[in-house]
């Protein structure tokens, strides 16, 4: 399957893929965070897998951080978002675009690559494990309403 990075005529599938990842996002959030992601070139990137039809098929969004829990180096690579489609899973999809984000990363001078997924995401968390990625922190994130 051919990865690439996305295009702006990939933007109704980039974004189907998207609302599939993160179904409780508003509309307008994802079209802002689109192309806020666009806008910020050299700290920021997403791949696509392009299915033969030419409908994609999967995505990984990543970014430059300065620094990630559990990483010991600085900047840290971080996979911002990543998600194929169900039918596609299992078949190398989601590893060869984690590798496209960290070959990006490795360009971008980052050692290390970070990312994160919900405790209840078994999916994900299967996924990152079988790519190499290690459970480096469980952490718990709390909010108090003032």
């Amino acid at each position: 399957m051919l990865i690439r990075r996305v295009k702006e005529s990939d933007h109704d599938e980039w974004r189907r893929l998207r609302i599939a990842l993160w179904p409780d996002c508003a509309d307008e959030t994802v079209d802002a965070e689109m192309a806020d992601i666009l806008a910020a070139v050299d700290q920021q990137v997403v791949y696509v897998a392009v299915r033969p039809n030419g409908l994609l098929g999967g995505f990984v969004e990543a970014s430059i951080h300065p620094h990630a829990i559990g990483c010991d180096t600085r900047p840290v690579g971080y996979v911002e978002g990543w998600y194929v489609d169900a039918d596609l899973r299992a078949a190398g999809v989601g590893r060869s675009l984690l590798a496209a984000a960290e070959s990006w990363s490795r360009e971008h001078g980052c050692r290390e690559m970070a990312s994160d997924a919900l405790l209840d995401n078994r999916v994900s968390l299967a996924a990152h494990e079988a790519c190499g990625y290690v459970v480096t922190e469980r952490l718990v994130h709390f909010k108090k309403v003032l």
